[in-house]
């Protein structure tokens, strides 16, 4: 029995169209993800240091510690291995597109939303750490200049 049965649905609650169009800072925090997981991809000519990616956007050191943080957390937390692609794949896998997603959220202050989206993924009693090392985090991506844009749903209604 799964104690958390929405979270096996929860890659669902985005969109397709947004998983499949990362922009410049979304690529660019998006390779770092999934190098920091899979370093080597022989489709992408061989190793990458996810280091050296967001030191190369102008991440601080601390922020570079910041985003080891947050990796090494979820990894940790997550009741389930991440859902994270190799990099040379073109689409969001949902755990990314929920990450970039909570980032942007905490970018423009809104901590609540980003709770309520890390609590359909990660166990309640971990969110709360989790949100402190994201905020951090998305801190040092603004000052990177790595705005990350909250992407609003696209509903349809029906009248």
């Amino acid at each position: 029995m799964n104690p958390h049965p929405q979270r096996a649905e929860f890659v669902e609650s985005f969109d397709e169209q947004l998983l499949e169009r990362p922009d410049g800072p979304e690529l660019t925090v998006l390779t770092a993800i999934r190098t920091w997981l899979r370093p080597r991809c022989d489709g992408r000519r061989g190793q990458r240091d996810w280091r050296e990616i967001l030191h190369k956007t102008g991440l601080r050191p601390d922020g570079i510690e910041h985003f080891d943080l947050v990796m090494r957390s979820l990894a940790t937390v997550s009741l389930r291995p991440l859902d994270l692609r190799c990099r040379c794949a073109t689409g969001m896998a949902g755990d990314e597109a929920l990450l970039l997603q909570t980032i942007a959220l905490l970018q423009i202050t809104r901590s609540q939303a980003a709770v309520r989206l890390l609590g359909e993924w990660l166990p309640q009693p971990a969110v709360s750490g989790v949100v402190k090392l994201l905020r951090w985090l998305a801190i040092d991506l603004l000052e990177a200049g790595l705005e990350i844009r909250v992407r609003d749903r696209d509903v349809t209604y029906m009248h």
